[in-house]
């Protein structure tokens, strides 16, 4: 792709903010006795649209312990998650130079709600590469694993499918991404992963893996037009 746009996932792609959503959201369940898989959750629960996600873990709990999320439960998990992700925030390592180093247009699709979404981008001090660019899936009628958002993200930005490179670090969101038709790029940069291989992002149908920011730059250098000569 000589002129291709790029499109970013925000939390576990240009911050690093998953690994404090997964601990508080595996505090909870252990308050309700509750243990699952890290992995297995990881694969069923990230990057879902907040409604889908909230359906989810209600079902979790009422599978498990008889009784669904409560409005409380809820509220509680997301001021608590809210609270540490803008105390605790910073950009995934090296994402600050990658994208100064771009010359190819780009915009961020994330799951998180508005208007928080634009509150964190600022706090990690990346908002300023995207500019009015930054949607949420409170912008589509359908959430991811859906392709509403990315399809909504790259006609915003003027950009067909086929021209679209979307960096993603969960497979709910390569499956949203792969299912509009555009070229995806699994991340596992994140704090969070702990297979740096990116198995399951392959599994969901990413066409390529990097590791980091700096594999993201010499990839796109090497394949596409996206980055300064």
């Amino acid at each position: 792709m000589d002129d291709p746009l790029l499109i970013f996932d925000c939390d576990g792609v240009l911050i690093d903010s998953e690994a404090i959503y997964l601990e508080v959201e595996f505090d909870f369940l252990r308050s309700k006795d509750i243990e699952v898989e890290r992995d297995w959750y990881v694969g069923q629960f990230m990057a879902l649209a907040q409604d889908k996600w909230r359906a989810k873990l209600s079902d979790l709990l009422l599978e498990k312990t008889g009784t669904p999320l409560t409005d409380d439960d809820y509220t509680a998990l997301k001021s608590v998650s809210r609270r540490r992700v803008l105390e605790e925030v910073r950009p995934i390592a090296g994402v600050d130079t990658l994208l100064k180093a771009m010359a190819a247009p780009r915009c961020v699709a994330s799951s998180t709600q508005m208007p928080f979404l634009p509150l964190k981008l600022e706090q990690a001090g990346l908002a300023r590469f995207f500019g009015d660019g930054v949607y949420s899936g409170d912008m589509v009628e359908n959430g991811k694993p859906a392709p509403d958002l990315f399809a909504y993200a790259a006609e915003k930005m003027g950009y067909a499918a086929e021209a679209c490179i979307t960096v993603e670090d969960s497979a709910n969101g390569v499956r949203g991404a792969k299912a509009a038709g555009q070229f995806v790029i699994g991340f596992t940069g994140g704090g969070h992963w702990t297979d740096k291989s990116g198995a399951a992002l392959s599994d969901a149908g990413a066409d390529h893996v990097v590791t980091s920011h700096a594999e993201l730059a010499d990839w796109l250098a090497a394949n596409t037009g996206a980055m300064r000569a």
